[in-house]
């Protein structure tokens, strides 16, 4: 498809943008997307100095237009996350969402996408998608310019964006099928380069994240191929637009145990604290790298950190950040050897299924082999997505038979885990094997693998031994919570509906299974070991 203009050359895209009107500036803001305000930003603000706020409002292609020239002057240089592209598509977004209704068919794409994305900015991820869907429909039937990846008749508005954004809104509510199906119609509709293949960069990148989140290494690298060969976006928006892709690409060193290309993509990444919707796969990808490489517990103070900077500190998170959270939490906790705290993460937050293998691993570290076999077999059982779950939940199970004497089975799990790989250098689930372990393991299975022995170990040098988990009834926990509250026992009593003398008999059993011989004894392990949350000083 050929454009009168655009193909023109520069001089004729500044010759349109000086005499052809605010219409000749939407339709070169189609064409040329990021493009025009990187390329002709000043020309577009002074094409539209005398266009008032009314008349911005009312053209939601023009608006995007001139104030994505205005940002690229003043701004695109010092600010990569775009948090004032973001802030103005939450404010103007919430706007439109108001009247998408009596929006021009032709600013439909514009106003529902901005709304989409506004929605899902202020936490409301059920009205992101129906506000996603609506639009989408509207658009299929002709309420708004269509959106073809080639074609004669009509220039493509944006091709891609409204899915690759829908994508990430079911991203962020766990529901990653749907995502990728998103990704890939976003990917379908995208052009090529050098035109309007933005957000179809955007959704390659984070096709590679969600794969490489799940473990498919090969299918992650194979997006990653594909991204390298759309071609280069503008800088000001590089950011953004991939850093989906250089997560990914820490994510698949971390599990093939590149240390050194790990440490170089999260570099490129940046911090888990700063301002983008992905942050809790940012998270999630420098857990990993602290558990396997670094120290756990400044992990944990930096995982802190990310949760505290984006107010994830409580429950009421998105159903994928609580996923990615705990995950990141159950990692270091695991390499931390703070057994009692891990399960206890994943009894009390109900993260069985997304902690399944940490808890499993954590019960062979502290020598208690059956309850490491019971924790397998239900982690598989519970049928584990993640391709690194299902190979850590077979080598924690080869591990725990092998110990126990039960050399068949050992076999068996082992050639299920290796098996199981996405390929040969899928490292990390096997990480903690001892190598004496891995040797007998491959001998009965006749299998080998190249492992890179020791890399995880105590971060305190001791023995690679962790303390036996403390396990309290449920009963248990309301007593201690009472008692974390300062209640006496008659009060935790009352509160509970039982008798004073049953609560202290609870609390004999809480002293016996803490080791603790008093109340101010048995309170410090209990917040040491996470049964009890920690508060702070003189509240």
């Amino acid at each position: 498809m050929t454009h009168p203009v655009t193909d023109g050359g520069d001089q004729a895209v500044r010759a349109a943008l000086t005499s052809g009107g605010l219409t000749a500036v939407e339709e070169l803001f189609d064409e040329l997307w990021f493009d025009l305000p990187d390329r002709f930003a000043r020309e577009v603000v002074a094409a539209t100095r005398t266009v008032g706020p009314d008349e911005l409002d009312r053209r939601p292609r023009l608006l995007q237009a001139v104030f994505l020239s205005e940002y690229r002057l003043g701004y695109g240089a010092g600010d990569p996350e775009l948090r004032k592209v973001v802030q103005f598509y939450r404010d103007q977004g919430r706007r439109y969402s108001l009247r998408l209704s009596s929006v021009r068919s032709a600013d439909l794409l514009t106003a529902g996408t901005m709304a989409v994305i506004s929605a899902r900015l202020q936490g409301d991820l059920e009205a992101s998608e129906r506000i996603g869907s609506w639009v989408d429909k509207q658009l299929t039937l002709g309420g708004g310019r269509r959106i073809v990846p080639v074609g004669r008749t009509e220039v493509p508005a944006r091709p891609g964006w409204l899915a690759t954004e829908r994508g990430l809104t079911a991203t962020l509510a766990g529901r990653l099928d749907h995502a990728v199906q998103l990704y890939q119609q976003a990917r379908a509709q995208a052009g090529r380069p050098p035109r309007a293949h933005y957000a179809g960069a955007n959704a390659v990148a984070n096709l590679a994240l969600l794969a490489a989140y799940r473990g498919h290494l090969d299918l992650a690298n194979r997006w990653l191929d594909e991204l390298d060969g759309l071609g280069a976006v503008p800088a000001w928006t590089e950011h953004l637009t991939t850093v989906g892709a250089k997560i990914a690409r820490a994510l698949v060193a971390v599990e093939e145990l590149d240390q050194a290309a790990a440490e170089a993509y999260l570099a490129q990444a940046g911090s888990a604290t700063q301002s983008v919707e992905l942050w809790p796969f940012l998270a999630y990808a420098h857990a990993l790298r602290d558990a396997v490489w670094g120290d756990p517990h400044s992990g944990l103070a930096r995982l802190d950190e990310a949760r505290f900077s984006h107010g994830a500190e409580g429950a009421d998170v998105p159903a994928m950040t609580g996923e990615l959270l705990a995950r990141a939490e159950g990692v270091l906790l695991a390499r931390a050897q703070a057994v009692s705290r891990l399960v206890h993460l994943r009894d009390e937050r109900h993260h069985e299924d997304t902690l399944g293998f940490c808890a499993a691993w954590a019960y062979l570290r502290a020598g208690q082999h059956h309850k490491a076999v019971q924790a397998a077999v239900q982690g598989l059982q519970a049928g584990p997505r993640r391709v690194s779950d299902v190979v850590g939940l077979h080598a924690t199970l080869a591990v725990a038979h092998l110990r126990l004497g039960r050399t068949d089975r050992a076999a068996t799990a082992f050639t299920s885990a290796v098996h199981a790989r996405s390929g040969p250098r899928h490292l990390l689930p096997f990480i903690g094997l001892d190598p004496a372990d891995l040797r007998r393991l491959s001998a009965a299975a006749g299998l080998e693998i190249d492992l890179p022995l020791p890399v995880w170990r105590s971060a305190t040098g001791a023995a690679d031994v962790a303390a036996a988990p403390v396990r309290l009834t449920p009963r248990e926990h309301a007593v201690l919570a009472g008692l974390s509250d300062g209640s006496t026992a008659a009060k935790v009593a009352a509160s509970l509906g039982v008798a004073p003398t049953t609560v202290r008999t609870q609390i004999r059993s809480i002293y016996k299974k803490l080791g603790a011989s008093s109340r101010q004894e048995a309170l410090a392990r209990a917040h040491d070991l996470g049964l009890v949350p920690s508060r702070p000083i003189g509240r």
